[in-house]
């Protein structure tokens, strides 16, 4: 792993978190995305929407995918959004860092980009995750059907 500060200002080395957990990561969190389907289906049903997704050429295959690939997206936006706001952090430290002569720390302007683009990120995301919502309901719903 590398270190997370630098000499050089605005050098530190970035490290992507690996998209799948180890076996003996016992903090690994899940995204909210599938969070969400897991939440809403249980384990049952996610083994079943997996199922469903295999199923091409059918409408329920379809709509499981519709499904898998919304939550996918949404998983990505957020992780997209927390490597945003880790940069963001990344100016703050730099900027309130104790050690660095006031005369040259940047008193407007600070968050006038950053800012805007941390709301474009969160709003997006905020918007994915409702997209989710309204495509599982569909699912479910193409899932009752097919039961009854």
């Amino acid at each position: 792993m590398t270190e997370r500060f630098s000499r050089v200002r605005g050098t530190a080395a970035r490290v992507n978190a690996p998209s799948t957990p180890s076996s003996s990561d016992s903090t690994y969190r899940r995204a909210p995305g599938e969070k969400a389907l897991r939440a809403a289906l249980g384990e049952d049903g996610y083994r079943l929407l997996t199922r469903h997704r295999q199923e091409r050429g059918t409408a329920l295959g379809e709509l499981a995918d519709l499904v898998v690939s919304t939550a996918r997206e949404a998983d990505r936006l957020h992780g997209k959004l927390r490597r945003h706001a880790a940069h963001v952090r990344d100016r703050l430290d730099d900027t309130l860092n104790p050690r660095l002569d006031p005369a040259f720390v940047p008193v407007t302007g600070l968050l006038t980009s950053t800012g805007h683009t941390t709301d474009l990120h969160a709003a997006r995301f905020a918007q994915q995750m409702n997209q989710l919502a309204l495509v599982l309901e569909s699912y479910q719903a193409a899932a009752r059907r097919i039961r009854a």
